[in-house]
Parts: structure tokens; C-alpha cells; sequence
């Protein structure tokens, strides 16, 4: 696509609307729309300042090695949190499924027994 014909582009309300929506869901970036569609990543994050629900983040500044080692270092200690709280859903859902095929099974006073 030539420069021309992109200044003559116009996209949609409905379209940046969605493009917004996929991005605050976590489908997409704003470098593959950007890259997708041919526009400036300046342009989908005014996209995302006029029609988005959420505040876009903004830069984390690295000053040090030591400050990059922390953040990496939180980063997995935060991917790690959530894993485990995924595992803990899951057992609970598990445990409580337990607990109602034994009071289908035993009657609900099975736990004086």
C-alpha cells in the first residue's frame, strides 16, 4: 500500500471500537493491529485513549541491571502467584463436586457419620 493511499484510509468508529475491544481483552496488541492494518501504532493507542475502558500503562523506566533483574524477577514470581491460584480454582471446584456426590450419595448428614 503507498503512503498516498493510506493518508486517504479512514477507518471506521466501529472498526477502532473493536480493534479497542480486542486489545483490552488481550486477543491482540497495538503492534499486530498496527502491523495488520498499516497504521501508526500512535494512531491505535489514540484508538485506545478515546475508546478504550482501561488506562493504557505506561513506561516502566530501567535505570540499572539490578532494577531489570527485580522486574524479571516479579514478573515470574507474578506468573508463578497466578498458576498456583489457577490449581487451588481447581481443586476447589473438585473438592465441592466431592462434597455433592456425597450428599446424593449418603444422605446430607454424611459427615456425622
Amino acid at each position: 500500500m503507498t503512503t498516498e493511499e493510506r493518508l486517504r484510509r479512514r477507518f471506521s468508529e466501529e472498526f477502532r471500537k473493536e480493534q479497542v475491544q480486542l486489545i483490552e481483552t488481550g486477543k491482540t496488541t497495538v503492534l499486530e493491529v498496527s502491523k495488520r492494518y498499516e497504521v501508526k501504532s500512535q494512531s491505535v493507542k489514540a484508538w485506545l485513549l478515546r475508546y478504550g475502558k482501561k488506562s493504557i500503562p505506561g513506561r516502566i523506566m530501567v535505570t540499572t541491571g539490578k532494577d531489570y533483574d527485580r522486574i524479571m524477577n516479579l514478573e515470574k514470581e507474578n506468573k508463578k502467584l497466578i498458576e498456583l491460584i489457577g490449581r487451588q480454582q481447581v481443586e476447589l471446584i473438585y473438592k465441592d463436586e466431592i462434597l455433592r456426590l456425597a450428599r446424593e450419595r449418603l444422605g446430607e448428614d454424611f459427615e456425622k457419620k
